[in-house]
C-alpha cells in the first residue's frame, strides 16, 4: 500500500519532509517512480461501522446456510463481498508486488466504508436477508436513516 505520513500542524512538515526524504533515499524501489499527492486527512473507517459489518455477515451467513446451498464460513463471505464490491489491488510488500488482492476494509474511509456497506445492504436484500440495523448506530447515522 505505501508509506504514510500525517501533518496536523505547519511545525511537523520539516521534520516529516526529512522522514519522508530518508525514505525515498533508503527504502524506495526505484525502478518504478514515486507519485506525491497532498490530500485532506480522512479517518479510517470506524469500529463501529466494522462491527456491524461483522454481525451482518453472521446475518447472511446463517440466512444462507439455513436455506442451503451455501456452506462457506463467515470469513468466506466476508471475503466474497469484498472481492464483489472493493474488488482486488496490487500489493506493495517491499520490492515485491503481490497482484491483485482482495481490498481490505481497514483502507476504507468512513465515506469508502459506508458506500461499501450500502452496496452490500442492497445485495442483502435482494437476496431476502433481514440484517441487523440498531437504529443509533454509526451507519444508521451516516446514511441519514
Amino acid at each position: 500500500m505505501g508509506e504514510f505520513w500525517l501533518i496536523k500542524d505547519p511545525l511537523e512538515i520539516k521534520d516529516r519532509m526529512k522522514a519522508f526524504k530518508e525514505f525515498l533515499e533508503d527504502e524506495w524501489n526505484w525502478d518504478k517512480p514515486v507519485s506525491w499527492q497532498v490530500k485532506e486527512y480522512k479517518p479510517r473507517r470506524s469500529l463501529s461501522q466494522n462491527d456491524l459489518f461483522h454481525v451482518w455477515v453472521r446475518d447472511m451467513t446463517r440466512h444462507f446456510k439455513k436455506r442451503g446451498g451455501f456452506t462457506g464460513t463467515e470469513d468466506d463471505l466476508k471475503l466474497m463481498l469484498k472481492y464483489k464490491f472493493l474488488g482486488t489491488e496490487d500489493v506493495e510488500v517491499g520490492k515485491t508486488t503481490i497482484p491483485a488482492q482482495v481490498r481490505a476494509t481497514s483502507t476504507l474511509d468512513r465515506g469508502e466504508m459506508l458506500y461499501f456497506m450500502t452496496q452490500v445492504e442492497a445485495w442483502a436484500i435482494d437476496l431476502g436477508v433481514k440484517l441487523t440495523k440498531p437504529t443509533h448506530s454509526e451507519y444508521s447515522k451516516l446514511a441519514g436513516e
